[in-house]
């Protein structure tokens, strides 16, 4: 089955609207897979992680892909021709359709629309049917691209065909927007008087409305004082104040003779290298062959005809229909997605996000390893990666982590049964601020692009976060694992003489390793944990009176007391004559009183128990494990508490 790549930096612009629901519309239905893929600009930061959907347009460059549909008059507005040649070179001697501009690649095809004829038909008609005679241009050649330069060439032809001259003093630098065009015009332009021209042509529709916004400040007309022509024929020109008269590209139909050339190319049909495609010029009430107090949709021709605006145009009250449609379902996906904490609960939703997005199938493709890419790096795309999941809601069919391993450079999709399906879809990068994880493919069933972005972007970020947190999980077990070992440790260390010979506890030497160890593991894992710096009360006056052996059973004893409070897996270490450390890792500040008092109740029970001739007793201090990841360090802050529990003991004889 024939493949067909399509990139286009973004498909939430008007443009990108209209070109791909000409190409959806040509193969629906037809027994080839086609891929869309939005790829920004290579190395592009104007959102802060643009450059990662350049990763799109790499994957795209698979041996997998027949032919590629590039829309590449939108590319050359933000780089030159030269640096995207420089990009799409690897694609090799396959076809490649290129849109407004031709490429110097080995196998290229383009379709263009030509507008000579319609600059033609708008200075003719300005001339003949308004009078105009000093028609200014709004240009944006500056940007260099081969579009913008094409339209200031053709305006001064057609000025030169209707013997009009062409003022340099009239011609403004907009640079295909609305701001710079009313920047440039105003650093001209100071009062009304300036003004000398009766008719302003713009090299698109937006610079046009920035042309309205200086001609009203300055309180002139359109189109009584100055008339206005656009290029592009956008949805808001049809709805400026005045309606604003434009060239219509044709955009829908240039997507679809892009579709139709690359098609017929790869059935091994003869096809001419360059493809007109025809422009339609329409008068309306910013030049003023339309009354600007009429509300009906209609233009004139450059025949005088009036005509009908084309009823492919989504009515407003459908729009508005369709736009609350999308922000219900987007709400329940993002609820749906609350539950999807790790890759596996993401799996189990997958087909009801896929139901939801107007999906018929996903497949889910992670590199072994994260990629990590900053804006000023070239993409390399690893040569390893791994179906993580895929769901087919048409055949009912879907899979958890199958063990597919394959080369993105030589295949795209992942799963055969995928594989096997002609439809359209769309690729989308995996990436979440500087990592990219891999990319998924989607089979979509409408061609509603601009909504596709939004679910596409809202499933990346889930699935980044289940990647993420599914990665914490498993490091997680590994760590209490690497715990499991450490304790069983515990058990050898008296061969390395890290034991207590008196109380058979932890020297200083063993506590201190294997209590910072132990600190190591339980902050990488973000558990909580209290560490304890205890003290003996009264043991000088013990071997006083008692003698130094009593004095050491009273150590050992307090250790035991130690042993049976603590848990198993707390670190007890004997720090040297009657001072005692504990590390309990996973207990919290509220638990502390609780132990302290457990402490001193099981001293009074041990001392009345073996009958001692005095109450055995122990000051406690502690800190929590916000205040340092460093043992000593927190020792330290128990131990000042240690000492105003000391002061406030102060006095007191034991008995």
């Amino acid at each position: 089955m024939k493949k067909i790549g399509v990139i286009i930096p973004t498909f939430n612009i008007e443009y990108s609207t209209e070109f791909l629901h000409g190409i959806y519309d040509y193969f629906d239905g037809k027994d080839v897979s086609i891929i869309y893929t939005q790829t920004k600009l290579p190395h592009s930061t104007v959102g802060v992680y643009d450059y990662q959907y350049w990763q799109s347009a790499e994957l795209l460059f698979s041996q997998e892909i027949d032919a590629l549909i590039i829309a590449t008059g939108v590319y050359c507005a933000g780089m030159t021709q030269e640096e995207l040649e420089s990009e799409l070179y690897r694609f090799g001697r396959r076809p490649v359709i290129s849109t407004a501009i031709p490429l110097n690649l080995p196998n290229c095809y383009t379709v263009q629309a030509d507008c000579k004829k319609s600059y033609l038909e708008v200075i003719t008609h300005l001339k003949n049917v308004h009078g105009c005679r000093n028609i200014a241009f709004l240009s944006a050649a500056e940007t260099k691209s081969r579009e913008a330069i094409e339209r200031f060439e053709a305006f001064k032809e057609a000025m030169s065909a209707n013997k009009l001259k062409v003022n340099d003093k009239f011609v403004f630098e907009g640079k295909f927007t609305d701001f710079d065009a009313e920047a440039a015009l105003k650093k001209t332009l100071k009062t009304k008087s300036d003004v000398k021209f009766d008719a302003m042509v713009c090299a698109n529709d937006m610079m046009a409305i920035g042309c309205y916004r200086v001609l009203k400040e300055f309180g002139l007309s359109v189109p009584n004082d100055v008339k206005v022509v656009g290029f592009d024929d956008a949805q808001f020109a049809n709805r400026a104040n005045p309606r604003l008269s434009t060239i219509n590209q044709n955009i829908y139909n240039q997507g679809y003779v892009c579709a139709q050339t690359a098609f017929s190319v790869l059935n091994g049909e003869e096809v001419p290298r360059l493809i007109n495609s025809d422009l339609e010029t329409k008068f309306r009430q910013s030049c003023g062959c339309i009354p600007l107090d009429s509300s009906e949709d209609v233009y004139r021709s450059p025949s005088g005809e009036i005509k009908e605006e084309g009823a492919h145009l989504v009515s407003r009250l459908n729009q508005y229909m369709n736009d609350l449609e999308e922000r219900n379902n987007i709400i329940i996906l993002l609820d749906i997605l609350k539950g999807a904490n790790t890759m596996r609960q993401f799996y189990y939703n997958l087909k009801y996000i896929i139901h939801l997005c107007a999906m018929d199938n996903m497949a889910i493709n992670l590199y072994q390893m994260p990629v990590y890419l900053d804006y000023n790096e070239d993409v390399i795309i690893p040569e390893k990666m791994e179906l993580n999941m895929y769901s087919d809601i048409v055949n009912d069919k879907e899979e958890f982590n199958p063990g597919t391993k394959f080369n993105p450079s030589n295949i795209i999709f992942s799963e055969p049964s995928l594989d096997n399906t002609a439809g359209q879809y769309i690729l989308h990068p995996i990436f979440t601020g500087e990592t990219c994880y891999g990319y998924l493919i989607c089979k979509i069933n409408k061609n509603k692009f601009a909504d596709y972005t939004i679910y596409l972007k809202i499933l990346i970020n889930a699935i980044c976060s289940s990647i993420e947190y599914t990665n914490r999980l498993m490091e997680t077990e590994r760590l209490t694992n690497k715990y499991t070992e450490l304790k069983e440790d515990n058990t050898s260390l008296t061969k390395q003489s890290k034991t207590d010979e008196l109380t058979g506890l932890l020297n200083r030497r063993g506590y201190y390793e294997f209590g910072q160890r132990t600190l190591d593991i339980i902050q990488e894992m973000e558990h909580a944990g209290i560490v304890f710096f205890a003290d003996m009360d009264n043991l000088k006056k013990i071997n006083d009176t008692y003698g130094h052996d009593a004095g050491d059973e009273a150590i050992k004893l307090l250790a035991e007391v130690f042993k049976s409070v603590f848990r198993n897996n707390d670190v007890i270490g004997r720090l040297g004559g009657d001072e005692f450390g504990i590390v309990a890792p996973g207990m919290i500040i509220e638990h502390v009183p609780l132990i302290r008092k457990k402490i001193d109740e099981t001293c009074k029970k041990e001392s009345k128990r073996l009958k001692l001739p005095y109450t055995l007793s122990v000051s406690v201090g502690y800190a929590s494990l916000e205040k340092s990841s460093l043992l000593k360090q927190l020792m330290s802050e128990a131990d000042v508490m240690l000492y105003a529990e000391k002061r406030k003991k102060h006095g007191r004889k034991y008995t």
